[in-house]
């Protein structure tokens, strides 16, 4: 009996951490103080910091119902134990997109030098193969990275260029410790 109970004490403390979290992550997302969303949902300031930090007080369902509306969240129920497998799909899912946007910052970079005259391009070519050879020389990366960087830094503008919109089967590997990070546009917000 007794295990049941902590058991449930337990999870019944992290429904109260999720709904928590989830409420401040997106507080936070929507640039809103506490109350900023206080006078947006006519929930007192004091109510969602309890709620925020998880406190173990109940909460009715009119108060959580008007903080979601405020902050653009559905309320849903889900079957036990579906919430972790979400949560993995949603991890994957983050870094699928992580992925492209690393591919699409070295792509956009690859147009960029093509763009740009010969000898500005070239002399990003030349600071990306120094950061490789720096690699190398103070033991930061693995030799497969710089063994496989040097291929890819290889030739002409051209050649770079169209190596960062085709890096093969490690590309996404590569672009995560990537030596154009001084050159990468910033990442979208």
């Amino acid at each position: 009996m007794r295990q049941t109970s902590v058991t449930y004490d337990m999870m019944y403390r992290m429904r109260y951490i999720q709904v928590g979290a989830q409420l401040r992550a997106a507080r936070h997302r929507g640039g809103l103080s506490q109350a900023a969303l206080a006078a947006r949902s006519g929930v007192s300031r004091v109510t969602i910091a309890r709620l925020e930090a998880s406190s173990l007080q109940d909460f009715r369902l009119g108060t959580l119902s008007r903080l979601c509306d405020a902050l653009g969240l559905e309320i849903t129920t889900l079957p036990r134990g579906s919430f972790p497998a979400l949560e993995v799909r949603l991890a994957r899912e983050r870094e699928r997109a992580h992925r492209l946007e690393r591919r699409l910052r070295h792509a956009a970079l690859a147009a960029r030098l093509l763009d740009l005259p010969e000898g500005q391009a070239l002399a990003l070519v030349r600071r990306a193969r120094e950061r490789v050879e720096r690699w190398e020389r103070e033991g930061l990366c693995s030799r497969h990275y710089v063994s496989r960087w040097r291929a890819l830094l290889a030739g002409s503008r051209r050649r770079v260029a169209a190596a960062l919109l085709d890096p093969g089967e490690w590309g996404d590997a590569l672009f995560e410790n990537s030596p154009w990070t001084f050159a990468l546009e910033p990442e979208a917000a």
